[in-house]
């Protein structure tokens, strides 16, 4: 059991289900009641779209380590499972029935929503996690944008179904019933973007961690490709891009709302958070190619995700004080 839940990565799957739980009762719900309405996605809905997420994800971890143990025996030995403490057939069946039961969870959330047809997108993501897992991860910047394209789908996952189950439950639109969708929309698509940036970061760090492994194993990963050297520019790059743009959106757009107006400690919990360790990491990635270096950049960017997931809360707080 203790190798079942390592194989899935249990820690990265309780994270995303805590994500999708912060978009709907931190930015959602206080969003919708600031304008009076009730999400249209009810609660039971809800704990199938993260079940199906959930599930998902977790054959996707169990396949990925199913294909990736040539390299993880170079890379890290001895955290390999797959053909010691688990057999490669087991993982195999544990990847069909956890991918099985998350798109059949995916569906009945679509049938929730009145939208059966988003029931294929869960489809797709087990499709496009196999891919990721079989091939697509040892070509070059491919398997970098899909793994971080469906991490920054994971929030937005909340707000799509959300959307169309409350415009089947409402009988007319209103200007309050627009805010509240725009806004909530708005801001979710803020973190969407956020995870896929720092996902992609954290990717890209990871791959020049793991460069000894990739080389011997044929992956093309950025580092093996272009050179630890340029991969570091990579990394500060979309590092200062990241930073500009959370700038921007916060002092061009939320920083306007009325529930944000002499909100100091926003302000101050995004400086301090996330846009200070994102400059340590622009900065610090462009000298130094060990690994200790790239271990203690990965951490720091997973520190920066999870401090992007906790704002969620203090963006509850902002709203909440509105009403």
């Amino acid at each position: 059991m203790k190798a079942f839940f390592r194989l899935i990565r249990w820690k990265n799957i309780l994270a995303v289900a805590l994500t999708m739980f912060a978009m709907k009762y931190a930015i959602i719900v206080p969003v919708y009641k600031l304008y009076g309405f009730d999400p249209g996605l009810s609660d039971t809905g809800f704990m199938f779209l993260v079940a199906s997420v959930m599930f998902i994800l977790a054959g996707g971890s169990v396949i990925n380590d199913y294909f990736d143990r040539k390299t993880d025996m170079i890379n890290r030995p001895e955290k390999v499972l797959v053909g010691f403490q688990v057999r490669r057939r087991q993982v195999i069946f544990m990847h069909v029935i956890l991918s099985v039961f998350g798109i059949l969870c995916g569906f009945v959330t679509a049938w929730m929503t009145g939208k059966l047809w988003i029931g294929a997108a869960f489809v797709i993501a087990t499709l496009m996690l196999w891919s990721y897992s079989s091939g697509l991860k040892k070509r070059f910047i491919s398997g970098n944008l899909i793994l971080s394209l469906l991490t920054g789908l994971i929030p937005f996952a909340v707000a799509a179904t959300e959307y169309y189950a409350f415009e089947r439950s409402v009988p007319e639109w209103t200007l309050n019933s627009i805010h509240a969708v725009k806004i909530s929309m708005q801001t979710i698509i803020g973190f969407s973007v956020f995870a896929f940036l720092f996902s992609l970061i954290n990717d890209i760090i990871k791959d020049c961690e793991d460069y000894n492994g990739d080389i011997a194993t044929g992956v093309r990963s950025i580092p093996v490709v272009l050179g630890k050297r340029k991969a570091n520019y990579v990394i500060s790059t979309l590092s200062f891009i990241s930073i500009t743009l959370i700038l921007v959106v916060w002092h061009g757009y939320f920083s306007h709302l009325m529930f944000f107006k002499n909100h100091i400690f926003s302000s101050f919990y995004i400086y301090s958070m996330i846009v200070f360790p994102g400059l340590i990491i622009a900065v610090s990635s462009l000298w130094g190619e060990n690994r200790k270096k790239y271990s203690l950049l990965s951490a720091l960017s997973e520190f920066i995700m999870v401090m992007g997931v906790i704002y969620s809360i203090i963006f509850s707080f902002a709203v909440y004080g509105s009403i």
